[in-house]
């Protein structure tokens, strides 16, 4: 088996210039930029091993030799940042990602079809143009219309939403009056319901399916949704990888990075409160009594809403500050998230659907490697009205993947081990959580069964998280990974409120990051990046 190395720090120290609360991986990232700028930087993570929502680690007690990455899975904005360049981890600290191609797989519940979600649009339209000649054809210019979009708009993930870098605005400014004739098309998707763009787009459920199974963003009938289908344009443009050696090695390569630009992490390290000294934010004191103070800032890497509302002392905020901070939307549109982690003594197999798929296709697509969905259009569309509903979807939508085809080392040989992630499941039961997760995980292991066989028979072991579980686990306030729901209203320098979108605080010595800031959710780390070096430009002036 391969060694995973959850690196628990036991640093005794006292003080640093930065202290970063939370070692999931935009901890970690800040840390590492600011330690190599010549800062002291000391990393606190609440939980005994590092990693946050990107840890791997054994499936215990029940199958200790087969290894799980716990929550995350895929990273899906990595590629497009220059993080891995920037903090040479691939070149000097061990990472190592592979690209998924195809990163999803759409498989009939109907038959022995399916369609493979490439990089290469003529490809994946080709495969659409099985089921509906005119939305392969529909597919190039809505991939197009997205890839146009993200030309102009993804640069602003790079900077400060609330203090954008000029020469950033200037060339999002330019690429616009370049593409002025997509303006208006691109105007109808942002303003646009999900459910109403793929309706008007496409025609075939197959088509329409592919793309509401996996993005939950927001209630797919609601105005603005659309504009969660960016993410298509960006798996075209720059691919989706997953980390060998299961997500931790991810932060094991940030640790790596961290330690030898002289910074340190401490683990069962849960921070209790923020100290304040003359009107600022000066330190933090543990859950175990110990206070560590801050010459420069406290950054945090985690729910913003904990931060603002559970950590800060009563009257740091202003009344209205106060007011904005118990309302950021953590659990709001009435849907969660559910994660399952499955251990198996054997093999499962789509035997159906791959038959089909080599027969038409040979293309090299396994899908016991690239993840699988398989909702209709329909069920989709019912499965969030359940939810809003209190109930729970009779089928499930999400997606699944055998980890051990990726990396056969997470467990013992001819063993497999299997993840499913949906965000389609109640926000708040009507039968409550005791029952509705047993519901969920029931109806999730037959759905699965239909299209894997040996499912019940090689099963050992289960890990259901849904939405109480995932919050007592990661910190995650309603159990949302995104740490602020994902609405539109909730971008750039409105995340995760009005006046705190900036990374540096109203509160002095504060500044946020993770998740639940600029730009968004998912293994990236940008929001990580920009917070540090939002906070080494303010040192450089003085103002830290």
């Amino acid at each position: 088996m391969q060694e995973q190395k959850n690196q628990t720090g036991a640093s005794n120290k006292k003080s640093a210039d930065v202290i970063v609360v939370g070692a999931g991986h935009n901890g970690l990232i800040a840390g590492c930029y600011m330690a190599r700028a010549g800062l002291d930087v000391l990393v606190l993570e609440a939980y005994k091993t590092v990693g946050g929502m990107t840890c791997t680690n054994p499936f215990e007690p029940e199958a200790p030799d087969h290894l799980i990455n716990e929550c995350s899975c895929q990273a899906s904005l990595f590629r497009f940042s220059p993080i891995d360049e920037e903090l040479e981890l691939t070149k000097k600290y061990g990472l190592r990602q592979r690209l998924m191609d195809p990163i999803h797989t759409h498989l009939s519940s109907e038959g022995d079809e399916s369609i493979g979600m490439w990089r290469d649009p003529q490809q994946m339209a080709k495969e659409i143009s099985y089921f509906s000649p005119k939305d392969g054809a529909a597919y190039i210019d809505f991939v197009n219309l997205l890839m146009q979009i993200n030309h102009i708009g993804l640069p602003f993930a790079l900077t400060n939403p609330a203090r954008p870098d000029i020469g950033v605005v200037l060339k999002s400014i330019g690429r616009a009056v370049k593409g002025y004739k997509q303006i208006g098309k691109i105007a109808n998707l942002l303003v646009s319901s999900q459910s109403g763009y793929l309706e008007e787009c496409f025609e075939h459920d197959m088509t329409r399916a592919m793309f509401t199974s996996p993005l939950p963003f927001m209630p797919f009938k609601s105005d603005f949704s659309a504009w969660s289908l960016i993410y298509i344009g960006v798996l075209a443009k720059y691919g989706v990888a997953m980390f060998e050696g299961g997500t931790q090695g991810f932060p094991n390569a940030l640790v790596r990075c961290l330690e030898a630009a002289g910074g340190q992490v401490r683990t069962n390290a849960e921070v209790a409160e923020m100290i304040m000294k003359n009107g600022r934010v000066a330190g933090v004191r543990l859950q175990n009594g110990d206070e560590i103070m801050a010459t420069k800032a406290v950054m945090t890497a985690f729910s913003p809403k904990v931060v603002l509302n559970d950590l800060l002392p009563k009257g740091v905020l202003t009344n209205q500050q106060a007011v904005h901070a118990r309302h950021i939307p953590t659990s709001d549109r009435g849907v969660a998230d559910y994660k399952l982690n499955m251990a198996f003594k054997g093999k499962i197999i789509p035997r159906r659907h791959q038959a089909w798929r080599d027969k038409k296709y040979n293309d090299g697509n396994d899908l016991r490697l690239t993840s699988t969905q398989w909702m209709t259009y329909q069920q989709s569309l019912k499965a969030y009205e359940d939810c809003v509903r209190g109930e729970v979807p009779e089928v499930i939508g999400g997606l699944v993947q055998i980890t051990t085809a990726f990396d056969a080392a997470m467990a013992p040989p001819g063993h497999d081990t299997l993840w499913f992630w949906s965000g389609l499941t109640p926000a708040e039961p009507r039968e409550g959580w005791d029952i509705a997760r047993d519901q969920i995980t029931t109806r999730l292991i037959k759905n699965i069964g239909e299209y894997f066989d040996g499912v019940e028979e090689l099963e050992i072991a289960r890990r259901p998280l849904a939405r109480p579980d995932l919050e007592k686990r990661f910190f995650a306030i309603g159990g949302s990974p995104y740490h602020v729901e994902p609405y539109i209203t909730r971008q750039g320098p409105l995340k995760p409120m009005m006046g705190f979108g900036g990374y540096k605080t109203p509160v002095p010595g504060l500044y946020l990051s993770g998740s639940g800031t600029h730009p968004s959710a998912g293994i990236s780390g940008i929001s990580g990046r920009n917070a540090a070096l939002t906070l080494l430009k303010e040192s450089r002036k003085g103002s830290v």
